[in-house]
């Protein structure tokens, strides 16, 4: 057995031995300790590609601080310093943000083995969860398969800018090409500029300055994928040790911080539902999604993947390429499923100039649309809760507007909001509860009414009235409670409430300071609301924070931690919850999270490449 496989197979099985190794201080995953990358200007672009991977096993501990500079589009810079100490054997991490240049924040984030924390510094602010299981990966060297992307799962609760460029792995992940282009010294230490090229392209998008020993990277640069050669981003290590020995005082928190801006539930990552038999391939539905490519002069396509996918690899059916009779050249939202599964409303142009729009309904079993009604533009269309009707939102692109329902064959096609207030106009439509259309007014400042819309003749009644600071209301499937985020514009706090169908006996669920929450989305027995909270880090990018809340408000936990979270969506069973995440290191692609262990990984099936953006994802059941 050659050296390179041996290690693979030592931090296996090393990795899944136990949660917490128990190793001493100098100690490794490896009992054969791998040798030096030796990277020089002659080194191919599979030799680059395999010291990247391959960088984790190459230091136990490591120090490192430098600078980020960010280049804005306004011509102005953002420059931030950052310490990093990691010891990934033992699940300890601590990074400090300090912004020096139009930012002030200074930001903590710790891991020490069993909790992390998210300290504000600035504000003497604190949120602490829980370690998941899942980011307990020590010396992590992920699966090199091509068109597949396992991120480093550590990163994903860190999240600071400098600390990447350690999780060198993560870059091996992307396909293209690695081309030497010299050699320099950063940070006392001999580094191998590299340019990295997206397969298909002219342009190169990042340049790596990789330590020439270890594979990880000491230095990057950004720039804009448009081929303009305008540096967005530059990262650099200027001081960085390995194999140092940690005093345990490093990782405790100061003292003095308090615990606000962070929900009002106890928050952990623990399991949220109870895995009592295995999921079936009845009950998993298929997984539909839009290919966006890299590559100049390709087409994006509807793609769909059986929902056996997310728990059986064994037996994944490969993804199979839907057939559309329009090309998709303008804004696209994910696919509407009734509630049965058996069809999708989806609004489109098939038209040159993106007007008009047509109302499709997709049928997967023939594999046909069927375009059953036609305006100037359509918003994404809503089934009602028993799949009798479809309702959309129109606009003539003159500033009118108007809410429509239909039958799926495209009968009975009428206007529902000519009885609502014209003084509220426009409505915004939030979708069903029972058999009415949820409506309430886009007018901002004030306050306005929240109508009930009958599909069967548009008679509307007030539902309650609200100050419009409230964001959209979501009915939860059993028609029992609305979610809904109020903000409060004294505090600047957001808080995430439920409340019955009549206004009354409302519940805060969780609460946040800044920030916003969004999206959000009821599990389907209407037991759980799985939702996302945007906050900023000290340079300025967001940073995307995913909870699941029981309805009572009593139970919730962190699941996922990224950048920019656009859908969040629950599997038919419950068991899973799908996170959009739009700009992983991989590019935008789509997560999983097993409800019941927390594990998360990123969606696999045969066919199915990471060399293209998926988004706008829908679950049919």
């Amino acid at each position: 057995m050659n050296r390179f496989f041996l290690a693979t197979l030592i931090f296996v099985l090393a990795a899944c031995s136990a949660n917490t190794p128990t190793v001493p201080a100098d100690a490794s995953y490896f009992e054969i300790t791998p040798a030096p990358a030796n990277l020089d200007i002659n080194s191919t672009s599979e030799q680059i590609q395999r010291a990247l991977w391959e960088s984790a096993s190459k230091w136990t501990t490591l120090q490192m601080d430098g600078s980020v500079t960010w280049y804005l589009p306004d011509g102005s810079t953002q420059l931030v310093r950052e310490q990093v100490w990691m010891d990934p054997i033992r699940s300890r991490f601590k990074t400090e943000v300090t912004g020096v240049t139009n930012t002030s924040q200074k930001v903590l984030k710790l891991i020490d083995g069993t909790n992390i924390y998210d300290a504000d510094l600035t504000l003497g602010q604190v949120q602490t969860f829980p370690i998941p299981d899942f980011i307990r990966v020590g010396q992590y060297i992920p699966p090199l398969v091509e068109g597949e992307a396992h991120p480093n799962p550590i990163w994903g609760q860190l999240g600071t800018p400098l600390s990447l460029l350690a999780f060198a792995s993560d870059f091996s992940q992307n396909g293209g090409v690695f081309k030497p282009i010299s050699i320099e010294t950063i940070a006392g230490r001999e580094a191998l500029v590299v340019e990295w090229t997206y397969s298909g392209n002219v342009f190169s998008s990042l340049k790596m300055w990789v330590d020439a020993q270890t594979g990880i990277l000491l230095k990057l640069q950004e720039f804009n994928k448009n081929g303009s050669g305008q540096l967005e981003g530059e990262r650099i290590v200027e001081h960085i040790s390995f194999d140092v020995t940690f005093d345990d005082s490093l990782f405790v928190l100061p003292a003095g911080l308090q615990q606000a801006g962070s929900p009002n539930a106890e928050a952990g990552s623990v399991p949220v539902v109870t895995e009592s038999v295995p999921p079936s391939a009845e009950d998993a539905g298929e997984l539909y999604f839009f290919l966006q490519p890299r590559q100049v002069g390709q087409s994006i396509q509807l793609a769909r993947v059986s929902g056996v996918c997310v728990f059986d690899s064994v037996n994944c059916p490969p993804m199979q390429i839907v057939n559309v009779p329009f090309a998709f050249n303008f804004t696209i939202n994910a696919l509407s499923w009734s509630p049965d599964g058996k069809f999708a409303a989806f609004s489109y142009s098939d038209a040159p100039n993106g007007t008009p729009t047509k109302l499709w309904i997709f049928d997967p079993a023939a594999n046909t649309w069927t375009s059953i009604a036609e305006f100037p533009f359509i918003d994404p269309p809503f089934w009602s809760p028993d799949g009798s009707w479809v309702a959309f939102r129109t606009q003539d692109g003159l500033g009118s507007e108007d809410v429509y329902v239909v039958r799926r064959d495209g009968s009975e096609l009428k206007s529902v909001s000519l009885n609502l207030p014209a003084g509220g106009r426009p409505y915004i439509m939030d979708g069903w509860y029972t058999e009415n259309i949820l409506m309430r007014s886009a007018l901002p400042g004030s306050a306005g009414g929240i109508y009930l819309v009958r599909a069967s003749d548009g008679a509307a009644r007030p539902m309650f009235e609200a100050q419009l600071t409230k964001a959209q209301f979501i009915a939860s499937p059993d028609a029992s409670l609305l979610a809904y985020d109020e903000y409060d514009y004294n505090s600047q706090n957001h808080i995430l409430k439920v409340m019955e169908p009549d206004g009354a006996n409302a519940v805060s669920l969780a609460s946040f300071a800044g920030g916003s929450i969004y999206p959000m989305v009821w599990s389907p027995d209407s037991s759980l609301i799985a939702f996302n909270y945007y906050s900023n880090s000290a340079d300025g990018t967001p940073v995307a924070e995913v909870y699941i809340v029981s309805r009572d408000g009593k139970t919730q936990s962190l699941v996922y931690k990224g950048t920019t979270v656009g859908r969040l969506l629950f599997s038919p069973n419950g068991r899973y919850l799908l996170v959009e995440e739009t700009t992983s290191v991989s590019g935008g692609h789509l997560f999983l999270i097993n409800l019941a262990t927390l594990e998360q990984k990123i969606l696999q099936a045969p066919g199915l490449t990471t060399d293209y953006d998926w988004y706008a994802p829908s679950w049919r059941p």
